[in-house]
This record gives C-alpha cells, sequence and structure tokens, in this order.
C-alpha cells in the first residue's frame, strides 16, 4: 500500500515546500527587521506564531488542542513535547502562543525561516556534539529563564526511527528545570507521525489531517533537587508517554534513560 501512496505523498511534500517556501519569502523582511532588534524578539515570536497558523491552514490542518488551561500565564517554565515528525516544530507554536525560546539542534540553523531565529538569538541552537557549546547554550537558556521567558526543547533529541514510540529522554530540560526551579510543561502530539515522515524518503508518510495535542499539568519541581533529576525525567517520560500507551501508539519504556 506504502508504494501505491507513494507518488501522492510525495506530490503532498511537494505541495508542503511550495507553501513554505513561498510564505518564506513573503515574512522574511519583517521578521529579519524585528529580529535585529532583541527588545522586538516578542513581536518576532507573536509573528512566527503567525507564521505557524498560516502555514498549518494552508495545509489542511484541524487541532484538536487539549489542555489550554493548564499553561502557567504567572512564571516561566519548560515545554517538553514528543518528537514524531518535521512538522512539530510549526505545530507546536500553534498549541502555546506565549513567547518561549526553542532549544533545538544546530542544523535548524540552515533552515528557511527557523534558522534565522537561532542566528539572531531569538532561539538557542545546541551543538550535542561539543561540550563547552552546549553548556553555553544551557547558560543561555537558563538566562532567558531568569529574564522570565520560557523555554520549548524536544527531550528525546530526535526523531525516533520507530516513531510515534518515544526515545529515552535526554537530561538538559530537567538540569534546567530543577536548577531554576520552575515548572515542566509535558505536551503529547498523537497525529504527527501521519502528518510528515522524513521529507527525503520517497514512501514515508505525508497527509493532510488532524493534529491532535493533549497539553498536560505542569510538573512542579519546587523544593527538588539535581539528585531528584532521574525521577523527575521518568515522570515527565511517563506523562507523555501515557496518553500514547491507551491508544495503542507507543508503549511503555523502562526507567533506564539516556544521559
Amino acid at each position: 500500500m506504502k508504494y501505491i501512496l507513494a507518488p501522492f505523498r510525495y506530490l503532498w511534500k511537494l505541495y508542503m515546500l511550495a507553501w513554505f517556501l513561498l510564505l518564506y519569502a513573503l515574512f522574511y523582511p519583517y521578521v529579519y527587521y524585528l529580529l535585529k532588534d532583541k527588545s522586538r524578539h516578542e513581536r518576532a515570536f507573536k509573528f512566527k506564531v503567525l507564521w505557524c497558523k498560516i502555514l498549518s491552514a494552508v495545509i489542511f490542518t484541524r487541532f484538536k488542542i487539549h489542555g489550554r488551561e493548564h499553561i502557567p500565564r504567572d512564571r516561566p517554565y519548560i515545554i517538553c513535547i514528543n518528537h514524531q515528525s518535521y512538522v512539530d516544530i510549526v505545530y507546536m507554536y500553534v498549541a502555546v502562543q506565549d513567547w518561549f525560546k526553542f532549544i533545538g539542534k544546530k542544523e535548524l540553523r540552515k533552515w528557511p525561516m527557523i534558522g534565522i531565529f537561532f542566528k539572531m538569538g531569538a532561539d538557542i541552537s545546541v551543538n550535542r556534539n561539543n561540550s563547552m557549546e552546549a553548556r553555553r547554550s544551557l547558560d543561555e537558556a537558563m538566562e532567558a529563564i531568569d529574564n522570565g521567558i520560557s523555554i520549548g526543547i524536544f527531550p528525546e533529541g530526535k526523531i525516533p526511527e520507530d516513531t510515534p514510540q518515544m526515545c529515552r529522554l535526554k537530561n538538559g530540560a530537567f538540569k534546567m528545570a530543577l536548577t531554576k526551579q520552575v515548572p515542566i510543561l509535558p505536551i503529547t502530539f498523537f497525529d504527527n507521525h501521519r502528518r510528515l515522515g522524513d521529507p527525503f524518503p520517497f514512501t514515508t508518510a505525508a497527509s493532510p489531517g488532524r493534529c491532535e495535542i493533549q497539553i498536560h499539568e505542569p510538573i512542579i519541581t519546587q523544593g527538588m533537587d539535581l539528585m531528584d533529576i532521574a525521577p523527575l525525567r521518568d515522570k515527565v517520560y511517563d506523562v507523555i508517554n501515557g496518553p500514547l500507551v491507551k491508544r495503542g501508539l507507543s508503549k511503555p519504556l523502562n526507567s533506564q534513560h539516556e544521559d
């Protein structure tokens, strides 16, 4: 079946790419203007939210979002989301529209539109292959928290090869949360693995449709310390993964998480 559908999926990928590049060309000059001055970075974020909403609309995404009432309004927090697809970055700005800095791999600096936010300091790129650079990225994120800005991250660090099965979580998000005593906001994506797989293989998933999102209650870290990093990491994993397990999309993972 996947080979029968492959031509249609490929055409859909080309359609998505065309809209992505068209909106990039239209919006880039204004985004660049906003990002040139750090005092305008929050406005640039709001414009990115608008861009993601428009892009989602023209690729016919229907959102079903549960739990928006759980988003903290009085303090910064760390958003932890499962990573299923190349459209996750777009859809997370529809789910959470309050200002946050996104931590992503350094390769995202090369992406159209998304990359300029990293290059101009509105988001934070991380090089996990260089411990000194990774430490600087962590310090930059904690400075943002000190300034009242939330942080968004995919704690798996990659799209799992067998998505929607979640893989083990990295430690970075939990070190930040415990160091700064800020809550973690877990979020579950359900359908994104169906919306867009790896863009280049001919047969990977690509289709319009629903993006269902569950925003969970914040996990409080006050009173915890770095000795609690493993149980905190496991708790966040179970909260995000639990709804996927209930729907047969993922399986429970043992507590031996990667660092």
